[in-house]
């Protein structure tokens, strides 16, 4: 081969080596941008002219039939037996009463894809079934993945991985026969005081929970589920749980408007599909007493449909909640639905009751048979928009091979260490300098009993410190060897105190007891490197204020307390900012970074 051949061969070498590396260059850059631009593209646009498909199918469909559309019963999944009285009724409630959808709660991944083809095989019209799962399909599916909670988002403000978390929890959502997630939350939760939303929320900052919203909202719909905002108008403010009485929000409409709807605003604008109702008193708009936003025409169809053109689907909060039962026949509850404008009528206590009594009143004129069909309308599109009327069963063999998946673990640990928040650290102690020479001792207070997480941290704690022993209090109960003058721990170099306070729905509980309290604040005495983590509720500052090193992790998910223990180890940086205000030395946007 001669010299100049040899020359040509490199030099072409060169030029097909810098097309190639062009090549990729430009794909990369066309992936980075469509990365960035994901989050502002492909919303769904609501004003589509009605197909001749559903134009037909409603036309086929009797006036009890259009209404039964509106019904969303509830199912569990767990454990069922499709022989049993139970699948008998949930069956009968698609062949009979012909209900347009279902809500599951607790069962295993092969539960829910079992179930829902079964109900869907007994159905006529595609069923149209959802659930909660604000974090990760786990807070109902034992076996799906989990996620870290809102405000864990919120103190960690990536709308990307918020983004990406959307897009798995849609991907595990459809899996399992599922359809439309009530979630997110769009509240803002700026109520320290608030017995339900809490953690649930993004944070207290309207823009924080439009931001984090907006991305979720996203996700899930990029991927194929319905994502439903809530608690519209907004439960945020309340310090009454709507499970055990009516809540009421008096508040101008200057503020709701500057706080409160600011995200809903923000999730219409975006394309959400669906928006939940709260059961909640909104006295500015609704003046009758004891009228609940979701059962409100003025809050309903005024506010929401009308003036902020949500043209979406309208669902409420379950109707078995105390704020409505109160003060309302299932029978009453029907009818008030459908007069404010509700599409979906979520968990009626009884579904042929409520068929009965819309029926009638369309019957007797106080309904009109157009404002059924718009309903009926709204949620056969969806339907056909979603594919189910061809594809409305779910491939069930060995589901649970593709959730909670490596990758869905590993991204909510990324979120849970970009959250971790370092509050307080004021002998500049953290992250701890001796966890190999020195000897630490954790006190966990928990009185939530099996609920907590604590087994996990008890688990996990060796592999960050050498030398730990473990001390547990409860809300009757003590380790006896924490009474009295603590002597037991005089011969340990660091005291981690980690509280599992959270609060949980029907309990109107977001603290913890006065004798735990006090053993925080004694524990300080000690002299000891002493170090509070809230994996819970972040407002617990307040109540032992002087503790000289505080940490919220938001919620006790594995990926949360595993966060905690590498932060404070050094293994990754405190990066997490409050998303609310805990005092006045405390306020929503501060940190300590390090």
């Amino acid at each position: 081969m001669n010299l100049k051949y040899l020359k040509m061969k490199i030099l072409a070498g060169i030029v097909l080596l810098a097309i190639i590396t062009f090549t990729l260059i430009t794909i990369n850059k066309a992936e980075k941008i469509k990365s960035e631009n994901s989050l502002n593209d492909n919303k769904i646009e609501w004003q589509q002219p009605q197909g001749e498909f559903v134009k037909k199918k409603l036309s086929e469909m009797t006036l009890r039939e259009k209404i039964a559309q509106m019904i969303v019963a509830n199912a569990v999944p767990e454990n069922f037996n499709e022989s049993s009285a139970e699948v008998k009724k949930l069956k009968k409630l698609c062949t009979d009463t012909k209900v347009g959808g279902f809500i599951f709660f607790k069962g295993s991944s092969s539960d829910y894809a079992r179930l829902s083809n079964i109900l869907q095989s007994n159905s006529d019209v595609p069923l149209l079934i959802g659930s909660d799962f604000e974090r990760g399909t786990r807070m109902r599916v034992t076996d799906g993945a989990l996620f870290p909670t809102n405000m864990a988002i919120g103190a960690a403000d990536n709308k990307e991985l918020c983004y990406k978390m959307g897009l798995e929890i849609a991907r595990e959502t459809r899996l399992l026969g599922i359809h439309q997630n009530y979630s997110p939350v769009c509240d803002v939760n700026n109520n320290p005081n608030n017995p339900i939303i809490n953690v649930r929320s993004f944070g207290e900052d309207p823009q924080l929970v439009s931001r984090m919203s907006e991305a979720m909202i996203k996700g899930l719909q990029d991927g194929k589920v319905i994502a439903t905002a809530k608690h519209f108008p907004g439960h945020g403010d309340t310090d009454i749980d709507s499970h055990n009485d009516l809540p009421q929000l008096n508040f101008t409409m200057d503020r709701m408007n500057s706080v409160e709807l600011v995200p809903f605003k923000n999730a219409i604008d975006k394309g959400v599909m669906s928006v939940m109702i709260a059961h909640l008193a909104f006295p500015e708009l609704e003046s009758q007493p004891n009228i609940p936003a979701s059962l409100s025409p003025a809050i309903v169809q005024d506010l929401l449909i009308d003036k902020m053109n949500f043209k979406g689907l309208v669902v409420t909060d379950a109707l078995n909640m105390k704020g409505i039962t109160k003060y309302f026949s299932t029978s009453e509850v029907a009818v008030m639905c459908v007069n404010a404008g509700i599409d979906l009528i979520l968990m009626p206590i009884d579904e042929v009751k409520s068929i009965d009594a819309i029926e009638s009143a369309v019957k007797s004129g106080q309904i009109s048979e157009e404002r059924i069909n718009r309903s009926a309308e709204k949620i056969l599109k969806v339907k056909e928009l979603l594919g189910l009327f061809q594809h409305k069963e779910v491939q069930e063999a060995d589901v649970y091979k593709s959730v909670n998946t490596t990758e869905a673990n590993d991204l909510a640990q990324q979120i849970a260490d970009e959250s971790i928040t370092l509050v307080k650290d004021d002998n500049n102690i953290l992250p701890f300098k001796n966890i190999t020479d020195g000897k630490t001792a954790f006190v966990i207070i928990s009185e939530g009993g099996d609920l907590d997480n604590t087994g996990y941290l008890k688990t996990l704690a060796p592999d960050y410190f050498k030398e730990s022993t473990f001390y547990t209090a409860t809300s009757s109960a003590m380790d006896s060897e924490l009474k009295g003058s603590l002597s037991s721990l005089s011969g340990y170099d660091n005291i981690v105190v980690a509280i599992y306070a959270k609060v949980r729905y029907g309990t109107g509980k977001i603290s913890v007891s006065s004798a735990n309290i006090d053993l925080v604040n004694r524990l300080k005495e000690t002299g000891k490197n002493l170090a509070v983590i809230s994996f819970g509720n972040p407002y617990l500052l307040k109540e032992f204020p002087t503790t000289p090193s505080y940490i919220c992790a938001y919620g006790d998910s594995d990926f949360s307390i595993k966060a905690a223990l590498k932060a404070i180890t050094g293994a990754v940086k405190f990066k997490g900012r409050l998303p609310v205000t805990i005092s006045e030395d405390h306020k929503f946007g501060t940190s300590i970074i390090k």
